[in-house]
């Protein structure tokens, strides 16, 4: 699905929208799978992802090494240059809401269901999420941390600080008032975990 809905968007941004593209360019991720992920080096290794970006993310590019970019932010790291593409303003919105975003929500969905890649693959986006993204994002977390909290907070333990604090702030914004039966829930889970567990400290801190 997420295949067609990239080549839909694609072939209109070129037949539609010729003087748009020229007016505004700028490279965004056009990754088919609906994100791609930032590494530390420029090659695949495990455990050398630094961070994701959903498709239709706008990047600004450094170096190019070997088919590999360099971007400074958010994150700084490598990203595959096969799944970048330069166009026009229009089109990298468009992908981030027809691709980006529902694939933030299937990603959710897979993590309720266990799935561990489809878990770090949602953290580890947090760290790009701001303005209108965080408000979409807190959206697919936080349903993450209602319906399998435990599983959340086993994932979030091994991830990098950055991740792990702003998905924390992220889903603290998508609970909503203090009083909410949703929040108790899930502050009643962290009570429970050791004094010394990071995600119960930050969970503490986020607010500081």
């Amino acid at each position: 699905m997420y295949k067609l809905l990239l080549a839909s968007v694609l072939f209109l941004s070129v037949v539609i929208s010729p003087l748009k593209a020229e007016q505004c360019e700028q490279f965004a991720v056009t990754a088919s799978d609906g994100y791609v992920n930032v590494r530390s080096v420029p090659r695949v290794q495990k455990n050398n992802i630094v961070g994701t970006l959903p498709t239709g993310f706008s990047l600004s590019l450094t170096i190019q090494r070997q088919g590999w970019w360099q971007i400074n932010s958010p994150f700084q790291g490598w990203v595959a240059g096969n799944q970048i593409s330069k166009v026009s303003c229009d089109t990298a919105h468009d992908l981030l809401y027809k691709v980006g975003y529902p694939t933030m929500n299937h990603l959710s969905k897979k993590a309720i269901q266990g799935n561990r890649m489809a878990a770090e693959t949602l953290i580890k986006m947090s760290g790009a999420m701001d303005g209108a993204n965080s408000e979409i994002y807190a959206e697919s977390i936080t349903n993450f941390a209602n319906q399998n909290p435990n599983f959340l907070l086993s994932i979030l333990k091994q991830q990098s600080s950055l991740n792990r604090q702003m998905s924390l702030r992220l889903i603290d914004f998508g609970l909503g008032i203090s009083n909410s039966s949703e929040r108790q829930k899930f502050e009643a889970i962290i009570i429970q975990l050791p004094s010394d567990n990071m995600v119960k400290q930050d969970w503490q801190n986020r607010n500081r």
